[in-house]
Parts: C-alpha cells; sequence; structure tokens
C-alpha cells in the first residue's frame, strides 16, 4: 500500500492528527518488534495482559511516524512527533482499512473455510498455481480478525490471485471478515468440533462459517461431508461439490490404492504422496479447484504427485558445532521471508546468518532483491550465503552485508568449511528447486532418524489458554525442569522469554546454570536446590526454593560469605499443607522468618505450597482444607516479615479448576504441554509428534517368529518392517506384542514380537509402505492418554522418558 495518514483516517472514518505533513503509510504493523518500520503504520492494540499504546515512545525513537490508538492522551503527548489517528475500536479500524483496500483490486479470491485443514490447502493451492498466477495468500495461519486483514492488505497490483484463509470462533465474527476478503471463489474443507463451544450447534456454525461465501460465484466442498445437509436450495446451487463415494455431486472422482494412492478425475490419474484420509481429502479439495480455473496440463497435475504430506514451517533444529538451525527451506515467497526474519531476530544475540537461495517465483528484478536487503539489514544479518543466478547479479543491493555466492547447492558444499558455523544462528531459505533440505540435514548435530516434532505456535495457543482464564496481574511462574518435560529446556525457556512469562523452574541448579550460559535471562526458581551448587545458584542469579530450616541456615551461611553479593538475594519458601513430601510445617516456618529477619542477605520473593490432589474432584473438599492452611501460613508470614511476598499454590490443573485462588502467581507445568487433569485437556493442544523412520521391509512366511525368543509368530504371510526407534529412545518395552501400532500415513501397524534397544518391528501388510517412510509413534493427547493408560502411568512419565539423543526439531508459523 502507498496512501496518506489523512486516506487512511478516511478509512477509519475518523480524524487524523498530523504532526509530520507528507509522509505516507506503506505497511501496517502490529508488532512493536517488526524490523520493517520506515513508513509503517502501527496500531496499538490493548488487550487483558498487554497495551501496545507503551511502545509508542520506543517506535517514535525508531523512526514511526504514524499511529492508530484507542487512548488520545498518548496523541496529546506527542503532539506535533508523529501523525495519530484516534478510534474507539482498534481491530475495526484495522478492517475498514483492510476493505477499502481490498475495493482497489479487481481479481479473483479463494476464500478457505471450515474447521480443518485451511492452512495445508492454501499451501497447497499456492504451490500448485505459482506458475500460473502471482499469488497473494495468507502468511502463516493468519485467519483471524486481526489475521485476515493484515493479509489481505499484503495485495498490490502485481497479483493476479488471492488465496486467504478465514476462521472464526464465535457467532457475529464472520460478516466483518467476509467484507474485508469480498471473495469470488469459496473452498469449504468441513465442518468438526473445534470451538464448538461457543455455538449452538454444528447447524449454526455452518451457517456462521457459510456467510463468507454469501457473494461467491461458486463454492467448493465434498459431498461426502455430513455439513452438505445443512445448505438451503440456495446454497447448493453455487456449490461445486465433489465425492469419492459415488454420492450425488457435481465431481465425481475416484480413489485407489493399488499402487500407493491414486486419485481419478474423469480421464486424469494423479498418483498422491500419502494414504491418509485427511491429506488425501485435501488434495482432492486442490484438484477440485484446478478443475474449476480449468488448470489440468500434465505439468500442473505433476505438482501433485510432489505435494509434502503436511504443511512445512519454522523448524528451529540443533545445529552442528553449537550453531542454530532455523530450516525453512520449503517456501521462498517475499512475505515468508520476511517472518522468517522475524523469528531469527527473536533468536538471543549470536551471529546471524542466512542461506538463501534465488525466489524463484518472483520476477528477477532489483527492486524486489533491494526490498530483501532492507529486510536482511533490518534483521541485523551479519553474512549471506547467496545460492542461484539472481544473488549473483543482484548481492550488491544487499551491501553493506557479507555476501558469497554460489551457482549451486553443491557448489557451496563442497567448498564450505562446516567449523565456521560454531555457535551462530544460521536462517535456511529458498526455493524448493535448489534442495535446501539437504543442506540442513549436513548441519544438524544429529542424525538420528527418530525425531520428536515440538510444535512452539501450539505451545503458544496453550499459554494464551491459560492466560485468559487468569486475571492479568496474576504471574505466570512455567516449569522447564526435566528437559521441559521432554520438549528442550533451552528451546522452551527461550519460547517463553519472548512470550514475556514472568519466571521459570527448574529441578536442580544445573539446569539453571545450563540456560544462564544459554542467554535465558527470566527469574529462575531451582526447587531442588543442593547445599553445594548454593554459591553456583549466587553467581548465576537462581534463585532456591527453600523447604526446611537446615535448607536456610546453609545458604544464609554462603550468602553471608559471598564476596561479589552487596544485596538482598531472592528465596521462595515451600510449606507444606497436606503434600507431605517437602515444606516447612507451622513450628519450624515460625523459626525460619526469625532467621530470616535476623538476617539482611535474603528477601522472601514468595510463599508457596503444592495441591496433592487438585485433579480429583471427590477431594475438593481437601484442596480446600489445603488452600486455608496456606493462607495461615502466609498471614503469619506476612505479620513477621512486614512485607507481603507473592503466593502462588495452583499448579496446571488447579489454574483452570480453582481459579479463586491464584492469589499473585501460578505454576503452569504439564498444562503448558498439552495435558490437564479436567476437562480442559480438550481446549489444549499437545505439543509434540514422535516420529520414526522404516529402516527395512522384509516379507515374512507364516510361522516364521520375529525377533528375540522366536516371539511374534503368526499363522499368516507379513510384511514386516523394521522402526530406527527402541527402548533406548524411550519406547517402553511393556508395549511390545501388539500393545501400540505406528501409524503409517494413518494407517495402524500392530508392534510384532518385543521392542529392541535401538529397533521396533511393526507389520506392514495392509500398506504400501517402503523402506525410508516415515512413521508415527504417537502425535496427539489421546495418542500419550492411550499409551499411559496402557502402561498404568501418566503424560508425564511418556514425555520425559524421551532421551536427549533424540533429535528435537521445533516447529514455529
Amino acid at each position: 500500500m502507498n496512501v496518506t495518514i489523512e486516506t487512511i483516517a478516511a478509512y477509519c472514518e475518523a480524524e487524523a492528527q498530523i504532526g509530520i505533513p507528507g509522509s505516507e503509510v506503506r505497511r501496517i504493523i502490529i508488532d512493536h518488534r517488526d524490523q520493517e518500520k520506515h513508513d509503517a503504520l502501527f496500531v496499538a492494540f490493548k488487550g487483558r495482559r498487554f497495551d501496545g499504546h507503551q511502545f509508542i515512545p520506543e517506535l517514535i525513537s525508531a523512526g514511526v511516524h504514524h499511529f492508530i490508538v484507542t487512548d488520545a492522551k498518548w496523541a496529546e503527548e506527542y503532539r506535533g512527533q508523529a501523525n495519530f489517528i484516534v478510534v474507539p475500536d482498534a481491530r475495526k479500524a484495522l478492517q475498514l482499512i483492510a476493505e477499502r483496500h481490498r475495493k482497489l483490486f479487481s481479481l479473483p479470491v479463494v476464500a478457505i473455510s471450515g474447521s480443518n485443514g485451511k492452512t495445508i490447502v492454501k499451501e497447497w493451492l499456492s504451490t500448485l498455481l505459482e506458475d500460473r498466477y502471482d499469488i497473494c495468500r495468507s502468511p502463516k495461519s493468519y485467519n483471524s480478525q486481526i489475521g485476515v486483514p493484515l493479509s489481505v492488505l499484503k495485495l498490490n497490483q502485481n497479483h493476479s490471485l488471492g488465496i486467504f484463509e478465514v476462521g472464526i470462533s464465535q457467532p457475529g465474527e464472520m460478516d466483518a471478515l467476509r467484507e474485508i476478503v469480498q471473495p469470488t471463489i469459496g473452498l469449504f474443507t468441513n465442518l468438526g468440533d473445534a470451538h464448538e463451544m461457543n455455538f449452538e450447534s454444528p447447524h449454526q456454525k455452518f451457517d456462521e462459517k457459510w456467510k463468507l461465501f454469501d457473494h461467491c460465484d461458486v463454492v467448493i466442498g465434498c459431498a461426502d461431508h455430513s455439513w452438505t445437509r445443512f445448505m438451503s436450495e440456495a446454497q447448493r446451487k453455487k456449490t461445486l461439490l465433489w465425492s469419492l463415494e459415488g454420492n450425488g455431486a457435481d465431481i465425481q472422482m475416484k480413489l485407489s490404492h493399488d499402487n500407493g494412492s491414486v486419485l481419478s478425475l474423469e480421464n486424469v490419474e494423479v498418483k498422491l504422496p500419502f494414504r491418509d484420509k485427511a491429506s488425501i481429502e485435501n488434495a482432492a479439495h486442490c484438484l477440485a479447484l484446478m478443475h474449476h480455473l480449468n488448470v489440468m496440463e500434465p505439468s500442473d497435475l505433476q505438482r501433485l504427485s510432489s505435494l509434502r504430506p503436511v504443511a512445512m514451517r519454522m523448524e528451529l533444529k540443533e545445529g552442528v558445532y553449537g550453531a542454530q538451525i532455523i530450516d525453512d527451506s520449503y517456501n521462498s515467497d517475499l512475505g515468508s521471508l520476511k517472518a522468517s526474519l522475524d523469528y531469527l531476530s527473536g533468536q538471543n544475540e549470536t551471529e546471524r546468518w542466512i542461506i538463501l537461495s534465488d525466489l524463484s517465483e518472483n520476477k528477477a528484478d532489483r527492486e524486489l532483491y533491494e526490498e530483501i536487503g532492507k529486510m536482511l539489514r533490518h534483521s541485523n544479518v551479519t553474512k549471506v550465503i547467496g545460492i542461484g543466478a539472481q544473488i549473483e547479479c543482484f548481492k550488491e543491493e544487499f551491501a553493506p552485508i557479507e555476501v558469497d555466492t554460489f551457482a549451486d547447492t553443491n557448489a557451496f558444499w563442497n567448498s564450505f568449511d562446516v567449523k565456521s558455523v560454531a555457535g551462530k544462528t544460521i536462517l535456511v531459505k529458498g526455493s524448493r528447486k535448489f534442495k535446501l533440505e539437504n543442506l540442513v540435514k549436513r548441519l544438524q548435530a544429529r542424525q538420528h532418524e527418530t525425531v520428536l516434532e515440538i510444535d512452539l505456535h501450539k505451545m503458544g495457543q496453550n499459554l494464551s489458554y491459560y492466560k485468559q482464564r487468569l486475571s492479568p496481574k496474576t504471574k505466570l511462574m512455567v516449569m522447564v525442569k526435566a528437559f521441559a518435560y521432554g520438549s528442550g529446556s533451552y528451546e522452551v525457556a527461550q519460547f517463553l522469554q519472548t512470550q514475556k512469562v514472568d519466571y521459570l523452574t527448574v529441578a536442580y541448579a544445573d539446569e539453571g546454570m545450563h540456560l544462564r550460559q544459554k542467554g535465558i535471562s527470566l527469574p529462575i526458581m531451582v526447587m531442588s536446590p543442593s547445599k553445594v551448587a548454593y554459591e553456583t545458584m549466587l553467581q548465576n542469579r537462581l534463585e532456591p526454593e527453600i523447604f526446611s530450616l537446615a535448607g536456610l541456615q546453609s545458604f544464609l551461611e554462603v550468602a553471608r560469605s559471598f564476596s561479589l553479593f552487596d544485596q538482598q538475594f531472592p528465596i521462595h519458601l515451600k510449606v507444606d499443607t497436606g503434600m507431605h513430601r517437602l515444606g516447612f510445617g507451622l513450628e519450624d516456618f515460625e523459626e525460619a522468618l526469625q532467621l530470616i529477619i535476623a538476617n539482611n542477605t535474603v528477601a522472601v520473593a514468595s510463599i508457596f505450597s503444592h495441591l496433592s490432589a487438585s485433579d480429583v474432584a471427590i477431594q475438593d473438599g481437601f484442596t480446600q482444607q489445603q488452600v486455608s492452611v496456606f493462607q495461615t501460613f502466609y498471614e503469619r508470614a506476612v505479620k513477621v516479615l512486614g512485607y507481603a511476598p507473592d503466593r502462588h499454590i495452583l499448579n496446571s490443573t488447579g489454574a483452570l479448576r480453582f481459579p479463586e485462588y491464584e492469589f499473585e502467581m501460578v505454576r503452569i507445568g504439564i498444562g503448558l504441554y498439552g495435558f490437564s487433569g479436567s476437562e480442559h485437556t480438550r481446549y489444549l493442544h499437545a505439543l509434540g509428534t514422535l516420529k520414526s523412520y522404516i529402516v527395512q521391509i522384509r516379507n515374512v512366511p507364516a510361522g516364521e517368529s520375529v525377533g528375540y525368543n522366536r516371539e511374534g509368530v503368526s499363522e499368516s504371510d507379513r510384511t514386516i518392517a523394521t522402526v530406527a526407534i527402541g527402548y533406548a529412545d524411550g519406547l517402553d518395552r511393556r508395549l511390545s506384542h501388539g500393545k501400540w501400532s505406528f501409524k503409517w500415513q494413518g494407517i495402524d501397524c500392530p508392534v510384532v514380537g518385543s521392542i529392541c534397544m535401538d529397533m521396533t518391528m511393526i507389520d506392514v501388510s495392509n500398506t504400501g509402505a517402503s523402506e525410508g517412510d516415515e512413521v508415527i509413534v504417537f502425535q496427539s493427547a489421546e495418542d500419550v492418554l492411550n499409551m499411559s493408560k496402557e502402561l498404568g502411568t501418566i503424560p508425564y512419565e511418556i514425555l520425559t522418558k524421551i532421551p536427549e539423543r533424540v533429535r528435537r526439531v521445533y516447529l514455529q508459523e
């Protein structure tokens, strides 16, 4: 966009307070950390736990001239220093701007809605159609009341097709989004149970979602889905329905699994690289839209055969020689480059490199690479490794950044000293044809084929779920002990630091010291500090949990002798209210308080206790009793100390079931990772997907055994796959002999025989599996809960038993 501030004000139906006349708005930002501040308009959103207005002074200092605010005092305070538009509702203002911007363009626009699959279908359509159209698409999963207008504002005169995903979570939201997107083609993926608690019925949810398509020329969907019964006669007339089951549809497709998955339409056959129902359905949506657009040449259809089973996202991986690798090698447009660079900028202060290939679907012109150069400089990139002829031609646009260019990926690798990446953060970004994923594999620190994928976006959603149910003033202490419940302590801590939680908690001092060495600056409480580690804790600003007189006396002694310490050191007092594991009793607590006030070396940062049965409804009376005892401890402490430390007694489940006791702080543990001992689990997201790969497949005749002790015998012939995961990777041996099944493209493959130390055999007789294929051990909360039930344990144990030798990959949108 390129408009005056007065025009923006007219879009918002407001007046502009002009402090810097003559300047134009080229982009709109909502995050003060956005690197592209030049000619930007900042929309100051205000929520329960944040206020964008507080960043106005910082942004003005950084050169931002334009602001939309809801608090007029900021416009008055900075009158003459910037341009301000004061509005009653910042979100509505952003939507009005996007609506007016959309009206400037006459082009086909595809709007995708539904409960699941929106992002995957959007990404696949962009891949399938990128040679036919200049596409503007939603970045990441921008499908919300704020994400949709931000997506549409990216439209410019060069685009010939828009593809936007649109989601709602409650009634009344779709009307505004429809006017923003103004779609000409609709695509309805499905109607699932997401956000079902906010709708009276599935029919009501369908009606609300369908509002998006009110003015579309055609709406594509699946005739095999039950939502079709909700359609009115008028709605049916504008649909283009496809079917795999022979239902009354406009497009009849056929699916066969004789040689993989083959999707047939009229005289066309497409071999798909997956067999699971969801992926096939998403591919059929894409094929139906391609058919409607008459994009059916062999070269177009060939792209369907090379689709990836899942939409690729940024992946943070541990690199060789202490490097960090941000793998975003599957997207190559300018918008996703900006998102990747924003993520790169959010990492701790290390030297930042980028391995960047030509952006092949963009026109190779100087203006494009001038824009890329600005983005790289804003992100403080120190070195560019450019691959391709375009970057070689325009590399001077990246100055003064150091640039090395190579004709192709192999030329780079053959001349590269891999030790030079030591300690750096490296973004890998580029076009598919350069196969940068091969570089990523070579730069990874661990080559173990078994991987635990951690979805940081889902972690953020879980954190938001808790924040929404707590007072804005309530602090959040988050557990990252036990390798962050198996998820990786540093990577999780780094993410939580960007989310501005108040405290981190580890079990032992060396865990906290590791986080400090890696650059984590948040306050860290140590739950099980040993006396020999007290000095280390003081040196690393780690705060001990004190639960006994002996522990307090030892810590006071070390603190008094610590010559570098010249102020009171924060400690956290744990009291026993009925758990009877650790904590002061009332008599010892009184003595501890007297010791503390007699010494000026420590200050009590918090007093806390642990609920023993917060997830057991029948024990709620005991929980209430614990809280009562806790209050007795606390009131005595305040009286003796003369000040009021923070209180916290609620854990993950307690924070959801007993919000009336949130006090000044709550502790979030397993809830962050997607589990709660309450009905709230259904609204949380499991973060981890444990997957491995088939290393060999063999045919085993009837009567033959599989594995140790000549077990795993069957009366029928079988196809057995050996997978690179065993009990040394955290896969419990008690899951042997069919007690657990891996999934190959959605098909259950039972474990055969005994799980070995490094390998497991599974039955793939009913699949089209090949050597090298991926298999899933677990990928949902239901999977982990079922596994823990089978083993007679809890999800905590399943997650924390996955050793560090299993490679962690961190996904971020």
